[in-house]
C-alpha cells in the first residue's frame, strides 16, 4: 500500500488550484483600475511613480539573489506586486530617487533580508512606506500633495511632450511656458482641522472616485473593485478586512465621527484589502483573521483621531504583523485528546 507523502512549503499557500504566479498576477489585474484612475487624475506623473518603484524592486531582487546565489524569483511577480503597492501609497509628486530608494528598502530590507517570499515578517510595501515617511530627512517631500485633473489646464495630450520638475509644487514646462500644479491637502488633514467639507454626498463621492488630493491609490471605488476580484478568484475573504471596516465604523459611532469617511477616507481601503491580506504576514486561521482585523481597525482609529500622524493604517498593520505569529499561536483548534496539534 502506498504511503501518502506530505510536503511542507513556506507560505503564501495558496488554497487554489494555481501557484503563486498565478495568485500574484491577479493582485496586479486587481489593483490596474485604482493604477489607471490615479493615471487619469494626476497624469503621466502617476506613471513615472509606478513604474520607479517596480524596477528599482525587480532590479534590487535580481542583484540581491545574484550576489547570495539564491534561485532567481522575478518570475513569481511578487516583486511587482510590491513595487505597485508601494506606488500606489505614494503621492504622485514623489521624487523619482526616493520612489526608488523605497523599492529598494521595500526589497532588500523588508523581503530579501529575511530569506525572501514567505519567509518576511512586515508587508514589504508598508516597510517601505513608514521608512521614507519616518526615517529619512526628505518626507516633507512625501507630504506634498496636487489637486486631481490639474493637468486640464494644458491638455492631456501635451502631457507627452512635456517637462517636469518638483521644487515644493509641480511644475511643466511645455512649449516654454511653466504652469503650476495646484497643490492640495488631503481630505484625512482636512478633516484634522475640523473641515466638514468631506462630510457630505459630495465628499463621500469625491472619496469612492479619488477625485481628491492623496496618495495614488485613492479611489476606493477602483479598489473595492479590485478587491471583489480576488475573492471571487478565492485569494482573500472577508474576514480580515471586514474585521477593519467594521471596528472602525463602531468606533466612529461611539467617539461622535463620521463612520462613513472613517472607511472611505485615507488608505483604510487599499490597506484592509491588499496589504493587511497579506498572506505571508497575516494569521491563517479564521479567528486569528478577526482578531487581526479588529486590532488593525483600532489602532487605526486612534493614531488618526488622537495622534499626532493624519493616518495610522500603515504603522497599525506593521504593528500587528509582529504578533501575527503569535494570534495563530492561540488560536489554533484544538482537538480532543490532546493540546494544540
Amino acid at each position: 500500500m502506498r504511503e501518502k507523502q506530505l510536503t511542507i512549503s513556506v507560505p503564501p499557500h495558496i488554497k487554489n488550484p494555481g501557484d503563486v504566479t498565478t495568485a500574484m498576477r491577479d493582485v496586479i489585474i486587481a489593483l490596474m483600475p485604482a493604477f489607471l484612475l490615479s493615471v487619469y487624475f494626476f497624469g503621466l506623473s502617476s506613471v513615472f511613480v509606478t513604474g520607479v518603484c517596480i524596477l528599482s524592486c525587480m532590479m534590487t531582487e535580481f542583484f540581491i539573489r545574484t550576489l547570495f546565489g539564491r534561485p532567481f524569483s522575478l518570475k513569481d511577480l511578487s516583486a511587482v506586486v510590491t513595487g505597485l503597492l508601494l506606488a500606489l501609497s505614494l503621492p504622485p509628486t514623489t521624487p523619482w530617487w526616493l520612489a526608488a530608494l523605497g523599492g529598494i528598502v521595500a526589497i532588500g530590507i523588508a523581503k530579501e533580508l529575511f530569506g525572501g517570499l514567505g519567509k518576511n515578517i512586515f508587508n514589504p510595501a508598508l516597510f517601505a512606506r513608514t521608512f521614507l515617511f519616518v526615517f529619512t530627512l526628505w518626507y516633507p517631500l512625501l507630504e506634498e500633495y496636487i489637486k486631481p485633473l490639474w493637468w486640464k489646464s494644458i491638455g492631456f495630450t501635451t502631457l507627452l511632450t512635456a517637462k517636469y520638475y518638483h521644487d515644493g509644487v509641480i511644475l511643466v514646462d511645455f512649449a516654454g511656458k511653466k504652469i503650476d500644479g495646484i497643490t492640495a491637502a488631503t481630505p484625512m488633514a482636512i478633516t484634522k482641522i475640523g473641515s466638514p467639507v468631506f462630510h457630505t454626498l459630495e465628499g463621500y463621492t469625491s472619496l469612492l472616485l479619488g477625485n481628491i488630493g492623496g496618495v495614488l491609490g485613492g479611489s476606493a471605488l477602483a479598489l473595492l473593485a479590485g478587491a471583489a476580484y480576488l475573492i471571487y478568484k478565492g485569494h482573500i475573504d472577508l474576514k480580515i478586512p471586514g474585521s477593519i471596516l467594521i471596528t472602525s465604523a463602531i468606533l466612529a459611532i461611539i467617539f461622535g465621527r463620521d463612520p462613513i469617511f472613517q472607511i472611505l477616507g485615507g488608505g483604510l481601503i487599499l490597506g484592509a484589502f491588499f496589504m493587511a491580506t497579506d498572506w505571508v504576514t497575516s494569521p491563517i486561521t479564521p479567528m486569528g483573521k478577526i482578531i487581526y482585523g479588529v486590532g488593525i481597525g483600532i489602532f487605526t482609529f486612534f493614531v488618526r483621531t488622537y495622534g499626532t500622524r493624519v493616518e495610522g493604517m500603515c504603522t497599525a498593520i506593521l504593528h500587528m504583523n509582529v504578533i501575527a505569529l503569535f494570534i495563530d499561536r492561540y488560536t489554533q483548534r484544538r482537538y480532543f485528546g490532546g493540546g494544540t496539534k
